[in-house]
Formats: C-alpha cells, structure tokens, sequence
C-alpha cells in the first residue's frame, strides 16, 4: 500500500465547471465568459516533510502485544544506523531492531540533525526498519539517529550517523511499461496526497498529452497515460495515492473512455472533468482555458512530437498553454483560441520545417493585433532545439532537476514534461545510445542538482547515463 503525507499547501480552486458542448470553436470566439479553473498555488517541494517509511511495513499491524502495557522496560538503544544510496536530494537509512525488554517494539522515534541540532523527526506507528531521507539539500552534511518505542516507553537513540549528499546526482526512473514509467515520474515529483489536478491521456498517441503536460506543470500535478479502454493497476493506485482535487481526463472517449474515468473518479476529492475537443487542436484550445495564462502561448506542430515535448515543459514552467497547428495551416480551432486568449506573447516551437513563417503570420492576425513579441526556438535537430528551449527558458544555473528523454519516442517524455514544468526545470533529448556534445554542455551549464533519466536502458543506455554522470561530476 502506497502511503503519502498530506499536501500542506491550501489550494486556491474549490471548484470546476467545463461547458464541453456546443461549438467550442465559435465559442472561444464569441464568448468572453469561458470557464476557467481558478489559479492554484504550486506545491512546496517538501511537502510530505523529510522521512518516507517502507512501503513493507506502512501497512503492518500491531501485534496483540503491542496493545496493552506490560511489566516491562523501555527498548534497548538501536544500534548505530546505515545509510547507503546518498545522493544530492535523498539518502537511504536502515537498523537493526534493539532489545524490546518485555514489550513488543510498536514504532521508531526517527531524527533528522544538521550540527547536532534536530531539523526534522517523526515517530512511527509500525516497527519499520529502513526510511527513505527525501527533500535533502545537496552539498550538506546530515546526521541521522534512531530510537525504538514500546508500550513501555521509548528507548535511548543510537549514535547518530552522518553522510554528506553529493552536489549533483542522476537517477533513472522507469516501469516496465510506459504506463508504469509515467507512475514512477509520479511518485517521485508529487510524493504528497492532495495534488491539485491530475491530468490522464492516452499513453498510445501524443497530441492531447502534450498540452495536458502544460497545464499540469502550471498546477502542480502529473500526467498519468492510459490505454483508451483500460487503465492499469500501477495507475489505479498512483491516481488513489495522489487524491488530486481534480481529475482530468485529455481527449474525447475514444482516447480516454468513461470506463477509464470512471474508475479513477472515487479518487478525485472535488470533481471529475473532460476536456475534449473534435480534434487535437480543439482540445488543446480547451486544455488552455483551464487557467489564467502569463500573457505568452506556445505554438507547435501538433502532427509530430519532439519539439512540443521540451517545449511543453518549459510553457509548464512559465505558465503558459500550448496550442497545436498544422506545419502549413493554422487550423480554425487554434485561431479561435488565440482569438480567445489574446497573448502578447508568441513562442514558437521548431524552425519552418516545422512551423511555417505563413503559420506565424496568420496567429499573429488571429489576435487581432495582441501579440508584440514572436519567439522561435529551434536548432538543427530536435536534441538541438531542447537545448534552445531549455537555454532561453531557464537562464539561471542550478536548477533542480533536468529531464533526459529519448527524443526517437514520445511515451516517456511526456509525463517527464509536466514534472519538469512542476519542479521548475527542463526536458532534454538523446538518442538512444549517444548523447550529443550540445546536450551536454547544456547540461553541464544547467549545473541541476538532479538529472532523472526517463526509461529503462533500452530506451535510454546506460553509456548516455555514465556520460552525463562524468559531465556533473
């Protein structure tokens, strides 16, 4: 059973009305009252504090013995702990139970020490034996002590262990299906219950994804992928752990159907939504009304992926939607939303190739006039154009994290898409099995204080991993 500590921010939204019928482009065009979901505060990056217990013993039950107090003592001292797996943000502790002196151990009294003084700590409710240090800065040397409760009382802590985390580290997060991968991206940038919306789409195609990605980076929340008629249980439990106030499904019912949704709605604490248009493009239109935006939009071909995939992360970022177009053709829907959203600001994904100057130009008309700014972002290939966005988005070294996708798929970039616009850094692109000199110089200027490859070593080789662990070394 998954357990997750309860989100400490207040969230802004209470509630969340979708007019999903009728004409949606004439609407936008038309009608200045289109609804909109209420601004959200983003999520404090600790919000579920520093001690992640086992998940093995998160659901053990007291023994009968443990009930009721006995002629007994206090726990024998634990032995001094180890902590293994440090790296720049997390660290793993693990002890051996003491004595319990006539009284059942029911629980540990865990303490977190920066110079011996104690920065955070918890008592268990079960006898666990290993805790996962989350939310640690880089850099910094920690203390870690543990002491054992009965019935009786609470034992002396054991010696306390120090370890210094490192100053930048990479992880790789992946399952054994994209569906899987899209969870473990889940369960580690949104490790809290009460996320504010959770965003599913289909994990087979990528249009209605790719927007969601930013949307879900602008709130706080993840993407989880499905199957258009089943969901999986990996998923079923990630959407029951997080308890999103809102669910969101992306694309009309042959790409999400109401089974799917209907069987996450229970876990949704205020209400259940589709945003769904007659097309990607429609429904990227709707997916942007979902907020109040920044003044800028994104724009990107919505008949190919990779530029849209680090773009989507950096819009997250800035709080900004991304609406779909053709390469040549700017469809009416899109027009109708920028018409709607009349941004100042235009960022363009890819060079003509991908969007047309005659596409610019007729986005910049649809405003009627709104847009003083055109921004293009592109290189020579995809991996080149990533490292474009990510160079003119997140100016300052040092971010948290960066993202390393493979840019030949789109499946496990884009649940990396809304946690890196979260978290508040970039998505960059490789191939397979060579990583390009411009990617990692970038990485290297980036200086993250993680870097999380997405997919297993066939999607992603462990020569591309080593290679951007020597670069932040």
């Amino acid at each position: 059973m998954k357990t997750r500590s309860h989100r400490r921010v207040v969230v802004a939204a209470t509630a969340l009305a979708l007019a999903l019928s009728g004409p949606l482009a004439a609407a936008a065009a038309d009608d200045p009252g289109l609804p909109q979901l209420d601004q959200v505060d983003a999520a404090a990056p600790n919000a579920g504090g520093h001690f992640r217990l086992d998940e093995s013993s998160a659901s053990a039950l007291r023994s009968p013995e443990a009930r009721a107090s006995v002629a007994a003592a206090a726990p024998s001292a634990v032995d001094a702990p180890t902590v293994t797996e440090v790296t720049s943000t997390r660290a793993r502790a693990t002890w051996s139970a003491p004595a319990d002196n006539g009284s059942a151990i029911i629980g540990y009294h865990l303490q977190l020490l920066i110079g011996g003084n104690v920065i955070d700590e918890i008592v268990t409710d079960v006898p666990t034996l290993g805790v996962t240090l989350t939310d640690l800065a880089p850099d910094t040397t920690y203390g870690f002590q543990v002491a054992a409760v009965n019935a009786v009382g609470t034992g002396p802590s054991s010696p306390a262990q120090s370890f210094t985390t490192t100053h930048s580290s990479v992880e790789r997060q992946f399952g054994a299906d994209r569906f899987e991968t899209a969870v473990r991206v889940s369960e580690s940038a949104f490790p809290y219950e009460g996320v504010p919306v959770t965003f599913i789409a289909n994990g087979m195609n990528f249009p209605d994804a790719l927007a969601a990605a930013a949307a879900a980076g602008t709130f706080g929340g993840p993407v989880l992928l499905t199957r258009p008629g089943s969901v999986s249980t990996a998923t079923i439990d990630e959407v029951a752990a997080l308890k999103p106030e809102f669910l969101i499904a992306a694309g009309g019912k042959a790409v999400v159907s109401d089974a799917v949704l209907n069987t996450l709605r229970p876990s949704a604490t205020v209400g259940t939504e589709r945003a769904a248009g007659a097309s990607r493009y429609e429904t990227a239109g709707i997916i942007s009304t979902l907020w109040e935006a920044t003044g800028t939009v994104y724009l990107a071909n919505g008949m190919n992926f990779p530029d849209a995939l680090a773009g989507a992360a950096a819009a997250g970022h800035e709080r900004a939607p991304v609406l779909l177009t053709k390469q040549n053709t700017l469809p009416a829907e899109t027009a109708a939303y920028l018409r709607y959203l009349r941004p100042s600001k235009l960022v363009v994904l890819g060079g003509t190739g991908a969007v047309s100057q005659a596409v610019v130009d007729r986005a910049q008309a649809a405003t009627q006039g709104s847009i003083v700014s055109v921004q293009r972002l592109f290189g020579d290939s995809r991996y080149d154009t990533a490292v474009d966005i990510s160079r003119r988005t997140f100016t300052t070294p040092r971010v948290p994290v960066v993202y390393v996708a493979s840019g030949q798929s789109f499946a496990d970039a884009l649940a990396g898409a809304a946690a890196a616009g979260a978290l508040g850094g970039p998505v960059l692109l490789t191939a397979p099995t060579e990583i390009s000199d411009a990617t990692i110089a970038e990485i290297k200027r980036l200086d993250p204080v993680r870097v999380v490859v997405l997919g297993g070593p066939a999607v992603v080789s462990d020569a591309v991993q080593n290679r951007i662990a020597n670069a932040i070394d």
